[in-house]
């Protein structure tokens, strides 16, 4: 029996429907996934670094005056000296811009590593950057590391809004234990709902899948403190017209400081 023309077109229609819809869906699920790698690939950052065999104050100075800094990389039990090209070193802060992250450090040959930045020394006077201390980490081990904390909401603060409190942002870094996948940039610290006399502490902070706070659970991260009192203005003693003072006590005071004298 054949069917009425128009309920061929409509099933034709439907079935258009249907296909167009699996291969949207199918373009939807390849498009996600290629953000998710790209958004990975930007947040990868990555060093070069060569090999460094020469030690010592003379050696270490001809490499700063060459635009190179000299640095280490720590492991388990051992440590290896390398350089770093000052330039790169300066526009990878910049981009951190304070925020904690994971280096892969690459030499010369090719090998790789995943480190943290432990510690930067500067000059004392020219505020240069003599020395950096790289710690490597395992995918797959945990780690401890010290992250940033960001207070969000400071301008919507309860205290500061309605009891014109100040905050006080007394840790501005923490200790926690994670895994190189489930490290933070930072910890986001809300002091929105935050009172006069009262206080954010490690046992507040927000809970982060993988990773573990390390501090004292009554450590304070941030506190609103009361307003403070204004001091009270000195007395400005009253200007006296010299003329206005009777000759006889000019003379007097003039005697007694005299005598003190």
């Amino acid at each position: 029996m054949a069917l009425p023309k128009n309920c061929v077109n409509f099933r034709l229609l439907f079935e258009v429907s249907i296909l167009l819809c699996a291969v949207f869906s199918h373009s939807q699920l390849r498009l996600s996934r290629s953000f998710v790698l790209n958004f990975s690939d930007m947040n990868q950052i990555k060093l070069n670094v060569v090999s460094r065999e020469v030690t010592g104050r003379g050696a270490v100075r001809r490499l700063r005056a060459a635009g190179k800094i000299p640095a280490s990389v720590y492991s388990k039990g051992t440590a290896r000296s390398v350089t770093v090209n000052a330039v790169e070193f300066r526009n990878l802060n910049r981009e951190l811009g304070g925020e904690a992250s994971l280096i892969e450090l690459t030499d010369e040959n090719g090998e790789s590593m995943l480190t943290l930045i432990n510690d930067v020394q500067h000059h004392a006077i020219k505020g240069s950057i003599n020395h950096i201390d790289f710690q490597e980490v395992k995918r797959g081990e945990s780690f401890v590391t010290s992250v940033p904390t960001h207070l969000a909401n400071e301008a919507a603060c309860d205290g500061v809004k309605n009891e014109g409190g100040i905050i006080d942002h007394k840790s501005h870094e923490v200790e926690i234990r994670c895994r190189p996948s489930k490290l933070p940039d930072h910890i986001p610290v809300d002091v929105a709902a935050l009172k006069v006399g009262e206080a954010i502490h490690i046992s507040d902070l927000p809970v982060i899948e993988g990773v573990e706070y390390l501090g004292n659970p009554i450590q304070v991260i941030v506190s609103c403190q009361p307003p403070t009192v204004a001091a009270a203005e000195p007395e400005v003693a009253e200007e006296v017209d010299a003329a206005s003072v009777p000759a006889d006590n000019i003379k007097e005071e003039a005697a007694e400081e005299g005598a003190d004298a």
